[in-house]
């Protein structure tokens, strides 16, 4: 391959590549590469279209695309994911957010502050991965103190670089355990319990897309034979809790909304599923009104 291309020749050649390697949008994703590669947006890219590439952001290219068509996905390989207008680093250990999950963290905001308005308050993220959900809460809402759980220290070292990032280390607390037992062994109390757990069945998860069976964490898909396990075990934690959370909401499966508020009716009063922009239920949120 030749290195004097121009950059429209350089976005020829990358989708050319990634087509031939049977890549799904093979234009977008080498559009995306070379404008993260100039540090141009997209008006400014075509604007200098016929420029010639620089040797060592066409090096870098032919880098990309070799893990790209290994199913490698860009945001591993470029190292961030942006979530809710703001970039957060993700690595292998974490899951990559998705923009589905901005659709619960929008609903803890709303619902918390018809219950609290602006009262300061404790939010536990379960599963945090690479904290967006807590530290999004915690920027959105800087009243609130926030306490994040996993199980994978890898994880939490990714979660403590987004939240020093962001400037919220002071506010989002870090602990490593399964699910809640870091605060039912310190009887922790808290107000808002948020989490978006593994929820894939175990026997579907080889089957999804590979740049997501064979890089993204199993530990954050794999939900147990049924992908509900993660619902019983935070829902029976719940009970042991010195006092039960007053909102809860879990992130879903298209199909799982009748079984998880079936679960969840069992530790709040008020249980409704919430679907996403699709129509398709996503949210189930629980309130126990003091």
């Amino acid at each position: 391959m030749d290195s004097s291309l121009t950059i429209r020749a350089a976005f020829q050649m990358a989708a050319s590549f990634l087509r031939k390697h049977e890549v799904d949008s093979s234009n977008f994703e080498a559009e995306w590469m070379l404008r993260r590669l100039l540090g141009v947006d997209r008006t400014r890219f075509f604007m200098i279209w016929n420029n010639p590439i620089g040797s060592n952001e066409y090096e870098q290219l032919i880098k990309w695309l070799e893990r790209r068509v290994q199913n490698e996905p860009l945001q591993y390989i470029f190292g961030d994911q942006m979530f809710f207008g703001r970039e957060f680093k993700v690595t292998p250990a974490v899951l990559i957010p998705r923009p589905e999950t901005e659709l619960l963290v929008e609903t803890v905001i709303e619902e918390a502050k018809g219950i609290w308005g602006e009262l300061p308050l404790h939010v536990v993220d379960i599963g945090t991965g690479s904290g967006c959900i807590a530290i999004t809460l915690a920027l959105e809402c800087p009243h609130w103190h926030v306490t994040a759980i996993d199980l994978s220290p890898q994880a939490l070292e990714v979660a403590h670089f987004n939240a020093r990032k962001h400037s919220v280390d002071s506010r989002v607390h870090f602990k490593q355990g399964e699910y809640l037992l870091p605060l039912i062994q310190s009887a922790a109390s808290l107000d808002i319990l948020v989490s978006n757990p593994p929820y894939i069945p175990s026997e579907v998860v080889p089957t999804l897309e590979k740049q997501v069976s064979q890089y993204e964490p199993h530990l954050a898909l794999d939900g147990g034979a049924d992908g509900l396990q993660p619902y019983r075990i935070l829902t029976n934690q719940i009970e042991q809790l010195p006092e039960r959370p007053q909102l809860i909401a879990f992130e879903i499966g298209s199909d799982q909304g009748t079984e998880v508020a079936e679960m969840v009716r069992r530790v709040a009063k008020d249980v409704l599923v919430k679907p996403d922009f699709a129509g398709h239920d996503r949210i189930v949120i629980g309130r126990m009104p003091k």
